[in-house]
């Protein structure tokens, strides 16, 4: 057995193959495993030692072969390793040992046929020797971390354990108390409900943070490893650490700072204070940790990068981090969990004398601060400090440093993102000094062809704010196209060429149909690279080239692509069928959709191959990456056992395969072509209508299992591409199709139900409630069908609302909702609140007011004066979205909702005032009689609130709020006071959603008769014709009210009506006959 056993052992492959083929065939004789057990004591060879226990790991991973060894041979094998674990004297073989005693454990411990195991490392473990201490507890260490819930039952016994070993060692970087702090975090993800071990934990946390002081000294590795404990414990067991939260911090931020501690040790310092601040935001502001933590996050971003020219912010590797990068990572977690109110003020005392002093990278790292702010506190940016950053801002991307400039140009581009509609208003600013680098960027690359330093960071800058232009754009857009064709000179580098074509699939989602005049030379700029060959420098042009080409699709008109839509989607099919680049398949994925928006049913001749292609992208397992423990490499000792086709009677977790995987990970490519190949599924399902639904079940089925899935943004996805398939069935008008959308959501309803309570992640679960929102919108009560339904939706708003949901801090009551809330966790609130109108559409009044109680208490805890301005607005636009789906039912709620609503309307800020008017209106028109008694009230707050209100949105929604109270109860109204005031502030300025009303108003005046239509007829005429010039009617229906409402009084009043409108400019009377003869 030793002589096989050697050839593998051997740099020879053919050697390897002999040796693995007469192992195949020694293991067919039961003799082999006890001989392989006996090479582990006596051979001489330490690889031969090791490679034995190796294998007999692998040949007995499965219980069902191991059971099938003969009860002597397994009696002598447990207690031969034993023996053979105290006597080994190399490393790496008692490492062997011990995996092949763990996983012997864990087929016995079930049956408990093996206790002499547990006896074994308790006898170690209480030795007097340090030397058997150590053996003991580097066993448990192996066997817990290939199978820790096995022990848990014996949980009591380890706290003991743990704390009189941790107490007692002497030296805090000894390998006993390595051994002991890896165990222990090995148990971490399974203490919670085992109070023995969380008070042991809890206890022996300051010894803990001794240890990882300790270690720092003498073993970076060992210190990343043990402090791996506790972001487990905030993963699995939180409540072990918030108790030490500002000791844990203070440790962490004290390592991050401390010269002389390894970069490694100090990006886990950062890393753990950002994971703790995500989940535990509350506590990390309730231990004052805000200022101390961004203290040291702007030192750390302050630091002179290795590589100024290409400088990295952000990275998806945790190996590639460093203390900057993890430090700016670490303060756009804060922006995302601390309300804006708490971190702005600490950072500004960095960034105001950085901006204002001469070190470059303090400066750099102002400019990255302001940038990553940018997300997570836009709404307190736009009302506090826009202006006042956008003036830094335009200051630093003129910086002559490279490094303060990219920093900069990157702020622009976050704030473009991030900041809009406001940032547009700026562009007459921005964007001639982003033009004024492209045109020192064509100088410089005629004159010597080289490329500027911040050439990445200005194109990002660039897209970021012309794709969020829209028409805004327009003037700019000669300029800018010209620049970027003067880009794509076949001698400029394939870099500059990738970035100029994305580019110009920027300016065109903003400019849309208006880039016509480019289109042809577009199209014969790309068809270069999009016919590249593969073995061409220009094929990796290729995937920009064709996300360029299904912008420009989507976004240039159907009538303008349509001639060459089959030529574009040939080329994708001949793409996706001869390429093995994730890359190309998810750009031609992409195109796929923007193609079905052009073609519609017309692209179902192709469906059965691109639905085929997208299918296999979403099954398939490329790019996940198995990481292995230790020297475990797979291959050699691979597929070994001739049981390996037996089925396995005793259901044993696949788990048991993965013993020496350490984790996977999945390359970004293939996770981007998944997540494409569901979003362009759930387009073409859109699209594409009855064409696609031959398809929609398989992929209904298939993207379903990517609910599941680790990464966050195929969840997304999937929530995406599984709502748009509801929809789509929701169309079709056959029995069928009901039958498929009741079946689709039995699945889909609970599944989003159980995201949203349970997924971590904020973004997955505030797209699974805007899947109910939307749902619930376009489908209807179909919704509510299925058993459970309305309260699985209604339960997960509710849950939302109380701060009960997985990806919460769940240490703020409801009642403490006045504190302020990051502005994330208020948007999930917001889409909570998108559901409640909504659910109560589909469903009757007379159902909906049970539930409304309950939601009109939380609400109106979010309306107080103490809360938030969005919180407040948010509060009341709900409220008043609830009006209309309770109906009648308003009555009940008058002494409560009437009081909050007029103090809203007299709040200090716009957006309260203006949706607690709408608000009041709502409850007019939808509660009628149930209301007339406060008319006098409403009245007399409206007119104070017109004679005083500067808002434009705000006086359209008191014209709004006048209307409903005059059409629902006439008699209630002085109108000889009322109307003139109302006509004064027509035409509306800002909301023309309002216009519905104001005109249902008018019109049913009209039809009365009554005298003050009359008497103002001219200005009425002049209003509804502007109204119907501007185009400013939200819905068709308006528009119909509005046109039916002119003709009538043009049959009515002719002489008035043409004197009118013979005085108003050409362009609104020729408007009106356009309309007239539609």
């Amino acid at each position: 057995m030793e002589e096989i056993v050697a050839k593998l052992l051997v740099a020879d492959n053919a050697t390897i193959q002999q040796g693995t083929q007469e192992l195949k065939e020694a293991f067919k004789n039961p003799e082999a495993i006890p001989a392989l057990s006996q090479l582990i004591v006596t051979s001489s060879n330490p690889q031969i030692r090791q490679s034995a226990a190796v294998l007999l790991r692998k040949k007995l991973g499965k219980r069902n072969v191991w059971n099938k060894v003969s009860a002597d041979v397994r009696n002598a094998i447990k207690q031969g390793m034993l023996q053979a674990l105290v006597n080994e004297p190399e490393k790496l073989v008692k490492n062997a040992i011990a995996q092949f005693i763990a996983t012997i454990g864990k087929h016995e411990f079930p049956s408990n046929t093996w206790p002499e195991v547990l006896q074994f490392i308790h006898t170690l473990c209480s030795s007097e020797s340090v030397t058997d201490k150590e053996l003991g507890m580097y066993t448990l260490s192996i066997m817990t971390e290939i199978s820790v819930e096995q022990y848990i039952p014996h949980a009591e016994s380890f706290a003991f354990l743990f704390t009189n070993t941790l107490t007692s060692v002497q030296d805090l970087s000894s390998p006993l108390a390595y051994y002991t702090l890896i165990t222990m975090k090995h148990f971490a993800s399974v203490i919670e409900g085992h109070q023995q071990m969380v008070n042991a934990y809890h206890n022996l946390m300051p010894r803990i943070m001794e240890c990882i002081k300790a270690f720092t000294v003498t073993d970076e590795r060992k210190t990343c490893e043990v402090m791996e404990i506790l972001d487990d414990l905030v993963e699995s067991a939180i409540n072990v650490i918030v108790p030490h939260t500002r000791a844990l911090v203070e440790l962490c931020l004290q390592l991050s700072t401390t010269k002389g501690i390894d970069d490694t040790v100090k990006v886990k310092a950062i890393s753990f204070v950002g994971w703790l601040t995500r989940t535990k935001s509350k506590n990390i502001q309730k231990n004052k940790l805000v200022e101390p933590i961004v203290d040291v996050l702007f030192a750390l971003m302050s630091s002179q990068p290795e590589d100024e020219g290409e400088e990295e912010y952000f990275t998806g590797d945790p190996d590639s981090s460093n203390p900057m990068t993890c430090a700016t990572q670490t303060l756009d977690l804060l922006a995302l969990h601390i309300p804006a109110d708490k971190l702005i003020p600490p950072l500004l005392r960095h960034v105001e004398p950085a901006l204002q002093g001469n070190d470059l990278y303090a400066k750099k790292a102002s400019y990255l601060a302001i940038a990553v702010l940018a997300e997570g506190c836009s709404e307190h940016i736009r009302t506090k400090y826009l202006q006042s950053f956008l003036q830094c801002i335009c200051k630093g991307i003129t910086d002559p440093n490279a490094v303060v400039r990219n920093a900069a140009l990157f702020a622009l581009g976050q704030f473009s993102e991030h900041l809009q509609p406001e940032i547009s208003q700026y562009a007459s600013e921005l964007l001639p000094v982003l033009f004024d680098f492209l045109s020192q960027m064509c100088v410089q690359l005629q004159n010597n062809g080289k490329e500027p330093a911040s050439i990445d960071r200005m194109f990002y800058a660039l897209e970021m704010f012309c794709e969020n232009l829209d028409h805004g754009l327009l003037p700019y857009l000669p300029t800018l196209m010209e620049r970027l064709f003067f880009t794509l000179n076949p001698n400029y580098t394939i870099h500059l060429r990738e970035l100029a074509l994305s580019a110009i699939a920027s300016a065109a989602n903003a400019a849309k149909e208006e880039m016509l005049p480019y289109f042809p030379r577009i199209i014969a700029c790309l068809k270069e690279y999009l016919m590249a060959d593969a073995a061409s420098e220009l094929a990796c042009l290729q995937a920009q080239a064709v996300d360029t080409l299904g912008v420009i699709a989507r976004t240039i008109g159907p009538d303008n692509f349509k001639p060459l839509a089959h030529e574009s989607l040939q080329l994708a099919l001949n793409l996706v069928t001869n390429t093995d680049d994730p890359d190309i398949r998810k750009s031609a994925y992409g195109l796929f959709a923007s193609l079905a928006t052009v073609m519609k049913g017309d692209i179902a001749s192709v469906l059965p191959q691109i639905i085929e292609q997208m299918i296999e992208s979403i099954r398939s397992a490329d790019g996940i990456v198995s990481h292995y423990k230790d020297e475990d490499v797979p291959g050699i000792y691979d597929d070994l056992s001739d049981e390996a086709d037996e089925e396995d009677i005793e259901a044993e977790s696949s788990e048991e395969d993965d013993d020496d995987v350490a984790g996977y990970s999945v390359e970004n490519a293939y996770v981007e072509e998944k997540e494409e190949a569901c979003l362009a599924l759930k387009e073409i399902a859109e699209w594409a209508g009855a064409a696609f639904l031959p398809f929609l079940e398989n992929s209904f089925e298939e993207i379903f299992k990517l609910l599941n899935y680790p990464q966050e943004d195929i969840r997304k996805a999937a929530v995406i591409a599984l709502l748009q398939f509801c929809i789509t069935l929701s169309k079709v008008n056959a029995i069928e199709g009901k039958q498929a959308l009741l079946k689709a959501l039995q699945l889909f309803v609970p599944k989003c139900a159980e995201l949203i309570r349970r997924d971590e992640e904020r973004s997955v679960v505030m797209c699974a409630l805007d899947a109910y929102a939307e749902l619930l919108k376009e489908v209807g009560r179909d919704v509510l069908v299925g058993e459970g339904h309305r309260e699985a939706i209604m339960n997960c708003v509710i849950d939302v609302m109380t701060n009960k949901t997985s990806c919460q801090d769940q240490d703020q009551e409801v009642e403490d909702a006045e504190d302020t809330e990051a502005e994330q966790d208020e948007i999930l609130l917001e889409c909570a609140g998108e559901i409640i109108p909504n659910f109560g559409k589909a469903i009757d009044p007379d159902d909906f007011v049970l539930y409304f109680p309950n939601i009109f208490t939380l609400l109106q805890v979010r309306a107080k004066k103490q809360c938030s301005i969005s919180q407040r607005s948010f509060a009341v636009g709900t409220l008043a979205e609830c009006m209309k789906p309770l109906g009648l039912h308003v009555g009940k709620f008058v002494p409560q909702l009437l009081p909050l609503l007029l103090q809203g309307s007299r709040d200090s800020t716009d957006e309260v005032r203006n949706n607690s008017i709408f608000a009041i209106g709502e409850m007019v028109l939808h509660g009628k009689e149930h209301i007339y008694p406060h008319y006098d009230k409403i009245l007399q707050s409206l007119s104070v609130a017109i004679s005083k209100e500067k808002h434009a949105g705000t006086l359209d929604n008191i014209c709004g709020a006048l209307a409903r109270m005059i059409y629902t109860n006439i008699g209630a109204i002085p109108m000889d006071d009322v109307f003139p005031v109302f006509m004064q502030h027509l035409p509306l300025r800002e909301d023309f959603d309002e216009n519905e009303a104001v005109f249902r108003c008018i019109a049913s005046l009209y039809q009365q008769g009554h005298p003050s239509v009359v008497k103002m007829l001219p200005a009425i005429i002049t209003v509804a014709v502007g109204v119907l010039h501007n185009k400013q009617t939200s819905n068709k229906e308006t528009k119909i009210l509005l046109v039916n409402f002119l003709k009538t009084v043009q049959q009515d009043f002719a002489n008035e009506f043409n004197g009118v409108v013979a005085s108003l400019a050409p362009e609104m009377s020729a408007s009106l006959q356009t309309v007239f003869q539609e």
